[in-house]
């Protein structure tokens, strides 16, 4: 019944196009509001989730919404949220007023120089927006310093890069800001070539455009890099939650050109 009223009222509304239009995508967004999937929490804080290879450790609050795991998927895809107070234990006991559910992938690490290649999908549930100081939603991240990370800030995706030269201290610059939408899954592929001109590179792709194109000095000599992703803001506690899905996480050596413009499926 209900589906035959809603075609009722298209067919009466059809002869305005920009009403009908509006109802589409009211519509649409409606049934893309969230990722559908029955979620398995992680709840072990001792656990180790391996994707693809490489073996991530989880990093939360030990509340049962922090992380989760698809339970229905063919794949893999994992859901991260962030509350208000929510902080690691050892964030919490380093007394900065941090907050993060993320998984990491410390076990296994880039040597300066190799080429590594990563490509996923993301999904940024709707939500309020907020202010904070940071609010990282992927990183690679080192023993020296973080070659790049991505956050999600005031409805915009921004992109970092970090380089130290010899007996200096890293310093962040902006690779990218743009807006990202809400309710809808992106596809990101990147490639991480750590090194001093020319050998430094970023690249990254954004739902298969390419919107960064970096080569310059990144990372640092000896710096051992690995991947997390998750969330990861500060300072706070920041009063809105915040809820970001991964799917199809891939990260290493091999080239994944291929990937830009047919990203694995998510079902």
């Amino acid at each position: 019944m209900g589906l035959i009223k809603t075609a009722d009222t298209i067919a009466k509304l059809a002869c305005f196009p920009a009403l009908l239009a509006l109802l589409i995508s009211a519509s649409s967004a409606q049934e893309a509001a969230a990722p559908n999937f029955r979620w398995k929490p992680v709840v072990d804080p001792n656990a180790r989730i391996t994707i693809r290879g490489i073996t991530y450790a989880p990093e939360f609050a030990l509340h049962d919404w922090n992380v989760q795991r698809a339970a229905d998927a063919a794949t893999d895809v994992t859901r991260f949220e962030v509350r208000s107070g929510d902080q690691w234990s050892e964030d919490r006991s380093s007394g900065e007023n941090k907050e993060r559910s993320e998984l990491d992938g410390y076990k296994r690490t880039f040597a300066h120089g190799t080429d590594v290649w990563g490509a996923y999908s993301l999904f940024i549930e709707p939500g309020m927006e907020y202010r904070s100081d940071w609010t990282a939603i992927s990183q690679m991240h080192g023993s020296a310093l973080r070659d790049f990370h991505i956050h999600f800030k005031e409805g915009k995706l921004i992109v970092y890069s970090e380089y130290a030269g010899p007996g200096a201290a890293a310093g962040p610059s902006v690779r990218y800001t743009g807006p990202l939408t809400r309710n809808v899954w992106h596809d990101v592929v990147f490639h991480l070539r750590e090194g001093g001109p020319p050998d430094g590179h970023l690249d990254l792709w954004l739902d298969k455009q390419k919107i960064i194109n970096f080569a310059g000095p990144i990372g640092a000599v000896g710096n051992q890099a690995y991947w997390k992703f998750g969330i990861y803001r500060g300072y706070g506690p920041i009063a809105t939650p915040f809820s970001v899905a991964f799917a199809n996480m891939e990260i290493g050596t091999s080239d994944l050109t291929a990937r830009i413009g047919n990203p694995l499926e998510i079902k």
